[in-house]
């Protein structure tokens, strides 16, 4: 938002014309239409499109049609209106007074719905699903092999599905809300590179932001700048729900500067995905590991977050699956706790970060983590692990690193390492400790291990 002297950016600009336009016509003694302020636009109130009068989606699906016809946008004026599967042409804009024009959905199906479209635009207008049921791929709001939509200033409130479904499209979701869907937020699936920023994502109860493929691929989807919180996992699962962002075998992927709170399982969770960037991101209070890149990635790049109360801070894992490659570094990780197994008797988790497989681990720091500040391999999973120059603090363990026959390198060389209650740095056989204290008196003869120049107190 522009403060002191800053220039107002385009859509006050355009609020502003809107009220005076209303304001001038109500001064001159003549009835303000909605349409007044937006020069071009066909008003559907002239077309016999009016609140509160029972179903609209004919009147409204021929306003449209008239207003693409005729090269203009479509404005609708504050009310609540009924439609269900009002279908958008190509070309369409369809503009109403955010937050004051309010369609609600009248039966199953989407609201609003466009397939095989280059352009489609919606502006400033509240839609309201009415909690009827849906399945995951079934949005209030749907595009399908759409190139280029555009949301700007929409709500999109109690979806029975997903909130806005995007199919084999691509476009922007920019300063809009969506609350209360009882999927996800926004659910893409084999997107043509989507940018969703500066959006308001509160209560959706299984996922915030879903960017998924059919088949792992590029996808070079946008997530950045927004506010997600409250995100649920209804439908349970080891994982699958839970995420404010949850992307799946989708390849160069961005997910920047996006403060998130109170996801059930994870802020940002990368299945399968290559060439992610998951950078700058306020992550509090996450029920499960706060930032996961999982299973057949390669080339993940996890720097500059913040994760405050997590069960596990970072993890870049399942070298078994091929999940390899990756930078963690300048983050800041703090107040993890220890929960019971999703797939398991007892409990675990606890862990500050978590790498197995040709990462570099630098420049983080770690405080208050039940088990260990960061831990290297598992079993015989680690391969050219380099940790240095963190900081931990008042962890369990400072450093854990597996030393079962046939690992691969790993180096942990200028960390300092304080108030760990079991040891600084040890190697492990699994879940049993199998070396003494190497903090200090270096990697104890392990041909593939190195420490040295660790400060420990």
């Amino acid at each position: 938002m522009p403060t002191g002297g800053s220039a107002p950016d385009e859509r006050q600009i355009d609020r502003r014309r809107l009220l005076g336009g209303i304001a001038g016509a109500a001064a001159a003694g003549l009835a303000p239409s909605f349409a007044d302020a937006l020069p071009g636009a066909l008003d559907a109130a002239t077309m016999g499109v009016k609140p509160g009068d029972g179903d609209q989606t004919r009147a409204l699906a021929r306003a449209l049609t008239r207003a693409v016809r005729e090269g203009r946008p479509l404005a609708l004026g504050p009310g609540v209106y009924r439609a269900a599967r009002l279908s958008l042409p190509d070309g369409a804009t369809f503009i109403g007074a955010p937050e004051a024009t309010r369609l609600e959905l009248s039966e199953p199906g989407p609201l609003l719905v466009a397939r095989g479209a280059a352009r489609v635009a919606l502006r400033g207008l509240a839609l309201d699903g009415g909690n009827i049921p849906g399945e995951p791929q079934l949005g209030v709001v749907q595009f399908e092999d759409v190139a280029a939509a555009l949301l700007d200033e929409v709500a999109v409130v109690d979806a029975g599905g997903s909130g806005i479904v995007m199919l084999r499209s691509g476009g922007v979701v920019r300063a809009s809300r969506v609350e209360n869907a009882r999927h996800a937020a926004l659910f893409a699936l084999d997107g043509r590179g989507l940018t969703v920023t500066d959006n308001l994502i509160r209560g959706c109860r299984n996922n915030g932001v879903v960017i998924r493929r059919s088949a792992k691929g590029e996808d070079g989807s946008i997530v950045s700048r927004n506010r997600i919180e409250g995100t649920g996992a209804l439908d349970g699962g080891l994982g699958w729900n839970g995420n404010a962002v949850n992307l799946s075998k989708a390849s160069g992927v961005i997910v920047s500067g996006n403060a998130i709170r109170r996801s059930a399982f994870t802020a940002v969770r990368a299945h399968e995905s290559d060439d992610v960037q998951i950078a700058d991101n306020m992550c509090l209070d996450c029920g499960e590991t706060a930032l996961y890149a999982e299973f057949g990635f390669a080339g993940a790049v996890i720097s500059g977050n913040l994760v405050d109360g997590a069960a596990n801070g970072i993890s870049v894992a399942n070298f078994n699956e091929g999940g390899r490659l990756g930078a963690i570094v300048g983050n800041v990780v703090r107040n993890l706790f220890r929960r019971k197994k999703l797939d398991g008797p007892g409990d675990s988790y606890g862990q500050g970060i978590g790498v197995e497989a040709d990462v570099a681990v630098t420049g983080n720091v770690i405080e208050g983590a039940p088990s260990f500040g960061i831990h290297a391999g598992w079993g015989p999973y680690l391969r050219d692990v380099s940790i240095s120059g963190n900081v931990v603090r008042s962890c369990e363990v400072g450093i854990g690193v597996s030393v079962v026959d046939g690992v691969g390198a790993a180096t942990i060389v200028g960390n300092t390492i304080t108030g760990s209650r079991r040891g600084a740095v040890l190697g492990y056989r699994w879940t049993e400790i199998a070396t003494p204290e190497l903090g200090v008196g270096g990697s104890g003869g392990l041909p593939a291990l190195t420490v040295g120049q660790n400060t420990v107190r």
